[in-house]
């Protein structure tokens, strides 16, 4: 996990976040993501969390919808936060420059397994150099004539 030296509130909120997932029998994988990722937050910064769930809901579209937004709200209780100040991404269910944008500038919090993490950074990677790359050259090039 990786979390600054310091103890201050965001770490320990971190920390908490971390020990909240491992708990969670349905999360496979937690990231951090955004300016707290980054190490440009403020201190009234938002917690930006995507996870990677244990099960695909594909039977229920609103189930699968809600999940995320209920774990945010789940956690901002859990944490003490603010209304608000923590959003929780489906990495699944996220378009792939998002993914992409996780993987690449995020921070890796909690991994339960190895192969599976392997699997979300593969998966991201190809849909992004297979889907998205091509279409963004291709744009860039028609500007050019």
């Amino acid at each position: 996990m990786r979390v600054s030296g310091k103890n201050t509130p965001a770490d320990a909120r971190l920390k908490r976040a971390c020990q909240l997932a491992q708990a969670d029998e349905g999360i496979a994988i937690l990231w951090l993501y955004g300016s707290r990722a980054r190490g440009d937050a403020r201190p009234d910064s938002d917690y930006d969390f995507a996870v990677a769930f244990n099960d695909f809901l594909t039977s229920d579209p609103l189930e699968a919808r809600l999940r995320p937004e209920l774990l945010a709200l789940e956690w901002q209780n859990a944490l003490a936060l603010p209304e608000g100040a923590l959003s929780v991404i489906d990495i699944n269910r996220v378009p792939i420059p998002l993914a992409w944008n996780v993987i690449q500038e995020g921070s890796l919090l909690f991994c339960r397994d190895e192969r599976r993490l392997i699997q979300e950074e593969q998966r991201i990677w190809s849909r992004m150099e297979l889907d998205i790359l091509p279409a963004l050259r291709q744009r860039a090039g028609g500007r050019r004539s």
